[in-house]
């Protein structure tokens, strides 16, 4: 009997010892724990109201965490640890972490105050000898903001809805690059987004959502700022005020990398539906001699690094209007049932011998009438910007093309254009080709200088000089060429190389 009571005896002692251990190892781990926490987060400039480690549940809270460093301020209600593999940390001080949730993080970035060079990012990360590994990272609610004038003025400013994240991964060769970790991105939901383009115009989007590397944004619009007359208060030379909605946009494979410190963009498909797009330019203004350059320079030369196999544009509206006299209302012309597919637009490896051309084909109803199509054709890489650009349009109303000639050109005509055909070649230069245009009992009325009244005198002779009957041998003429003036954009270009065209035709 004593000495089953003295084994029960060392037995209670035995397991009120190992508890006393459990607990001062517990106490002593969870301080630990916790103090490492707590210098971590004072090292990247960290504020927080409380660490609180729960060794046997094996999860971490920081409450009210805040950062701010270079510009930038982060402010969290809380971080969430759980299910943290305390082996891994007590062996080898690796933190190793099963999900990690973050409520509410408020980021903003302001870009107006000047950082200062940190000598010491490389020597941080050389001396990083561990590892994080987060399984499952989600974030829910907060925002993102960017200020750039002041703290008051948002040049963009997003609503987070939810984002989830797995295999979020940090060590020494991550903290050199730009992204400081690497991560699959499972899930981003964001919505509210606004961006300030410039003193016209702002940018806007419904939705935007990330799924496995499909992308979709909704509701995307270029707004302006003013009305078209507020618009040219703004700006002291010509300058198109722009209004753009996108019903839809979406990537299929999207992906994106860093590569010396540009962002790298690469797509197989994407699709742009239900768009609308109204430009208005006000030729009143003083011109802009600055520099045009044409499309392939303008992607050869992008701040970004993109990749996008095949884009397709459809159901799209686009509507052009220009006022060039101040007593009378502005010329417009349009494109209706607008869809266009574009092939290989990319900047990347622009001196390798397979680059590819990038193939537009389009299609449109001009002035919601001719049936257009249009090819173009161009090399990104070649720097004389070659280009070659084929279209035709069925039959179209002259009284459709008053709609333009009217108030620009002065001039009002009747009958119809039958048919057009072009085929040009060119570079940032000059263009040459052949074009042929049919038409029927085509006359002009030359209008005075208010273009109300028919100035009959020039109306006359300039119906004296109109080969006003059909032509039915479908003439070609080869000689059609135009050195291009580098201050005005491409479509310039396409358009005095039409109007020289027409001339050779009409005369």
């Amino acid at each position: 009997m004593k000495k089953t009571k003295k084994l029960a005896l060392g037995v209670f002692i035995g397991v009120g010892v190992l508890a006393l251990t459990l607990l001062f190892l517990n106490n002593y781990l969870e301080n630990k724990i916790t103090k490492s926490i707590e210098e971590n987060l004072v090292k990247v400039n960290g504020t927080f109201d409380k660490v609180d480690v729960k060794l046997l549940d094996r999860r971490a809270e920081v409450v009210n965490p805040s950062f701010i460093i270079k510009g930038k301020t982060l402010k969290v209600d809380g971080i969430l640890l759980d299910d943290i593999q305390l082996w891994d940390y007590i062996i080898n001080k690796d933190i190793i972490v099963g999900n990690l949730n973050i409520a509410n993080p408020v980021v903003k970035v302001f870009n107006f105050q000047k950082e200062e060079k940190d000598s010491s990012t490389s020597k941080k990360s050389a001396n990083f000898k561990n590892k994080v590994l987060i399984k499952n990272l989600s974030i829910d609610g907060g925002s993102f903001q960017i200020f750039e004038k002041d703290s008051t003025e948002h040049r963009l400013f997003t609503k987070i809805k939810d984002i989830k994240m797995e295999q979020v991964r940090i060590n020494s060769e991550t903290l050199k690059e730009t992204v400081p970790f690497n991560y699959d991105l499972i899930l981003l939901n964001a919505d509210s987004i606004f961006y300030d383009l410039n003193d016209q115009h702002k940018l806007a989007a419904g939705s935007f959502e990330i799924d496995n590397n499909k992308v979709l944004v909704q509701n995307l619009q270029i707004i302006p700022k003013f009305s078209k007359a507020g618009h040219q208060k703004t700006i002291n030379i010509e300058k198109d005020r722009y209004d753009l909605k996108i019903d839809s946009l979406s990537m299929d494979s999207f992906n994106w990398t860093m590569q010396n410190d540009s962002l790298k963009i690469h797509n197989s498909f994407t699709r742009i539906s239900g768009v609308n797009f109204d430009i208005y330019r006000d030729k009143l203004q003083p011109d802009d001699t600055s520099i045009k350059p044409l499309y392939g320079k303008m992607i050869r030369e992008m701040p970004i690094l993109v990749n996008l196999d095949s884009v397709e544009v459809e159901n799209t509206y686009l509507r052009y209007e220009e006022r060039m006299h101040a007593e009378r209302e502005s010329g417009v012309v349009d494109f209706s049932n607008l869809n266009a597919r574009i092939k290989n637009i990319t900047n990347m490896g622009l001196d390798r011998e397979d680059f590819p051309k990038t193939v537009l084909i389009a299609t449109a109803n001009f002035m919601k009438q001719a049936p257009l199509k249009v090819n173009m054709e161009f090399d990104i890489s070649n720097r004389n910007d070659n280009f070659h650009i084929t279209g035709n349009m069925g039959q179209l109303a002259a009284e459709q093309m008053n709609k333009f000639m009217k108030p620009a050109m002065n001039v009002e005509a009747s009958g119809d254009i039958l048919d057009m055909y072009f085929n040009f070649y060119g570079n940032h230069t000059k263009a040459s080709g052949d074009m042929r245009l049919e038409y029927n009992d085509f006359k002009v009325e030359v209008l005075q200088k208010d273009g109300s009244k028919k100035n009959k005198f020039v109306s006359a002779l300039a119906n004296l000089i109109v080969k006003n009957k059909a032509i039915n041998e479908k003439a070609n003429y080869k000689e059609i060429s135009f050195t291009r003036d580098k201050t005005k954009s491409f479509w310039n270009y396409l358009w005095n190389l039409l109007k020289n065209g027409a001339l050779k035709s009409f005369l």
